[in-house]
């Protein structure tokens, strides 16, 4: 039976697609969550990789007895025929792995969560645009726990936020995420929010369909904003030092305690 799509990821001797890097271990699932190839693979011309291996935990030794990448590529390419798209997160390096393979992707479908998430998450870059989030962002932004730099864990992390996404897209989440922000922040500043809570120190000044404002009393007083839609976070800022550098700070903190109450 076709599957309706399929969830790539691999782990490398490294992270330039461009160059000479090798698999180490590929994954793949389908729509339905069901393991089609978890392999690890001995590479052909890298014997030691101490960088990629403190990121994802492959050895040497671990690899030494197992078959090399090209010994699936067929497996993959008859996967791939059977699917009507592909997903991965972060698609363009799993494009140009498949590339330097001598894999033709040209034929296929391919779907990056990344990219939608970039909007839902609402951080600005430098210049403007939505910035890229990690898998490990994504997941915890919807509560799905994993250990990353797994290729398997990656996949099922990355099936479970495609499937999320795609229904916030279609306007299914009704849930609200206002209720999972501690998923988003450092304990510590958690902790030190909830102090600012509960000393009473939070002013909710506007509450709107798609914003809320309020104040936070220090030494001086903070102002934050937060932006929503679909009950949802799309943005959230505060004017003190810490959080003009993109950080989430404990004032942020304190204002969603104030709202989830």
């Amino acid at each position: 039976m076709k599957n309706k799509y399929v969830v790539l990821d691999f782990e490398t001797t490294g992270v330039n697609r461009y160059h000479n890097d090798e698999v180490v271990q590929v994954a793949i699932v389908n729509q339905d969550d069901e393991v089609l190839i978890n392999e690890l693979c001995k590479p052909k011309h890298h014997f030691s990789w101490p960088s990629a291996q403190r990121i994802n935990g492959i050895s040497p030794l671990m690899v030494k007895d197992k078959l090399c990448f090209e010994s699936y590529i067929d497996r993959i390419i008859e996967i791939f025929d059977n699917s009507e798209f592909i997903v991965c997160y972060n698609i363009a390096f799993e494009q140009g792995m498949l590339k330097n393979y001598g894999i033709d992707i040209s034929k296929y479908v391919f779907k990056d969560p990344m990219k939608d998430f970039a909007y839902i998450y609402g951080e600005r870059g430098y210049h403007g645009g939505y910035k890229w989030q990690s898998l490990s962002t994504c997941a915890k932004y919807f509560g799905y726990n994993f250990a990353a730099h797994d290729a398997l864990e990656d996949v099922k992390a990355t099936r479970y936020c495609f499937e999320q996404i795609e229904a916030y897209k279609n306007g299914k989440i009704e849930k609200s995420y206002l209720n999972n922000w501690k998923l988003l922040f450092e304990p510590l500043v958690i902790k030190q929010g909830k102090k600012y809570y509960e000393d009473d120190l939070v002013d909710v000044i506007y509450y709107g369909d798609k914003q809320i404002v309020a104040s936070v009393k220090e030494d001086i007083t903070h102002m934050i904003s937060i932006e929503f839609n679909k009950s949802s976070i799309k943005k959230i800022v505060c004017d003190c030092p810490n959080a003009s550098s993109g950080n989430k700070c404990k004032h942020m903190a304190a204002v969603l305690f104030k709202i989830s109450e």
